[in-house]
């Protein structure tokens, strides 16, 4: 957070007692706005993918884009240059221009450099959620408020939109009946987001927010069961022990060491898997039968299909739209049917599809590696550690899940926001320094 105090020259982020108490509420009052819209979305409820809704989605569109404008000239009025330099990394930049280029190879660029467009422009925004609170107990009200948004409307809905917010036997998954997914179209996004809700309220505890932490903590890990997803209920326990435990008992290191480790294991197991078949030998010896619930059936045909592309990608969100995906006969002998997929089901692979290989190379370096260094040089101090070891969990999580699901650049995706978020969090912890 550039602002989670004004910094001095000297030792990163200090608080600056002169500052107009209204400037200051301003800042916090557009972080909480940002931060809220970005979790709830502009249609909340709405029984459609997010990757149909967003394509055409007037009301996105235009919200989406005010959201990127109120951040672009909150980041221009108030945010630290210094702290703005820090953000503005030379391999994010290459990855940005990376993603220009890649629509330059879809078979509808225009559509795909809208997509590209409005990625960034969220990436932005999501940096002005940060950026913006004044101090750590403002960005603390901001995540709380907005945590506690979304959690009473997915309550509630419920109650009043049951059949909104409650999947029902209807549909193309009816296997999903009875699951909870709240303000969101689908549990396996509600989930994710909830996962990085219980992250919040952990930080909120450790801060000394007790009951804002707790009902936060609680009421997420009780909607994380009801979505059904047991990726996510497996994974939060096992990010919190990584990241909290880690750092107990081996500070720093043994966390940042342990992340690496699970996720070059993973990847290994997944992707690996799907394209060796010694690591697939590998995978079904430890977990016989292993399929990750027909996924493997879907990445070998991805994997197949995009060899024409693969160092140049097919374009920012466009490979499953074309002929080579839609113009196919059903694949009988596939437990997936590809033609009615809107994405790849493994964050890494589709990065991989979009962009190239090189890109998810460089992806994994800015996502991973980067962060990790981060986490490693953040500044010492309570808040530092809080703060450093909430974005960690988070981020762990996401790119944990991204092995299963695929929300990496996904435009405004709640579950990419907080990702980008914990990224922007651990590069400014590492440089300033934070006060309550």
């Amino acid at each position: 957070m550039s602002s989670i105090a004004a910094p001095k020259r000297t030792d990163g982020l200090a608080p600056d007692w002169k500052a107009d108490r209204v400037v200051l509420w301003l800042r916090t009052a557009a972080a909480t706005l940002i931060l809220t819209l970005l979790l709830v979305s502009f249609t909340p409820f709405e029984v459609e993918s997010a990757a149909t809704a967003e394509g055409g989605n007037v009301v996105n569109q235009l919200g989406y884009g005010g959201l990127a404008a109120l951040a672009i000239a909150g980041l221009l009025t108030f945010a630290d240059r210094g702290a703005a330099f820090t953000l503005l990394r030379p391999t994010w930049v290459l990855f940005g221009g990376w993603m220009v280029f890649s629509a330059t190879q879809s078979p509808v660029p225009d559509a795909s450099m809208r997509a590209v467009v409005f990625s960034i422009l969220a990436m932005i925004t999501a940096t002005g959620a940060v950026c913006l609170p004044p101090n750590a107990r403002s960005f603390r009200f901001a995540l709380s408020f907005a945590a506690l948004t979304v959690l009473g409307l997915s309550y509630l809905g419920l109650v009043v939109f049951p059949a909104a917010a409650i999947h029902g036997a209807s549909g193309a998954e009816p296997e999903h009946a009875g699951l909870w997914r709240g303000i969101y179209s689908h549990k396996n996004v509600a989930a994710p987001v909830m996962a990085a809700l219980f992250f919040a309220g952990l930080y909120l505890l450790r801060s000394g927010e007790k009951w804002r932490g707790w009902a936060i903590l609680v009421l997420s890990a009780v909607f994380i069961a009801k979505t059904g997803s047991k990726t996510s209920a497996g994974l939060v326990p096992l990010v919190a022990i990584l990241v909290i435990g880690g750092r107990t008992v081996g500070g720093r290191a043994l966390p940042a060491l342990m992340l690496v480790a699970t996720a070059c294991i993973m990847a290994l197991l997944t992707l690996g898997a799907a394209m060796s078949p010694l690591l697939d030998a590998v995978l079904q010896t430890i977990l016989p039968g292993t399929t990750f619930t027909g996924r493997m059936d879907l990445w070998r045909f991805a994997l197949d299909a995009m060899q024409g592309q693969q160092w140049t990608g097919w374009g920012f969100e466009s490979f499953w739209g074309t002929g080579v995906v839609r113009g196919i006969e059903r694949p009988f002998e596939l437990s997936w049917d590809p033609r009615g997929i809107v994405n790849s089901h493994s964050g890494y692979l589709e990065i991989a599809i979009a962009m190239g290989w090189p890109a998810l190379g460089l992806a994994s370096f800015l996502l991973l590696f980067l962060p990790v260094a981060d986490y490693l040089r953040s500044k010492p101090g309570a808040e530092n550690q809080c703060f450093a070891d909430f974005c960690l969990m988070v981020l762990s999580f996401v790119l944990l899940n991204s092995f299963l699901e695929s929300y990496l650049f996904a435009r405004a995706h709640p579950t990419w926001m907080l990702a980008f978020m914990s990224i922007v969090g651990l590069r400014l912890g590492a440089r300033l320094r934070m006060v309550p």
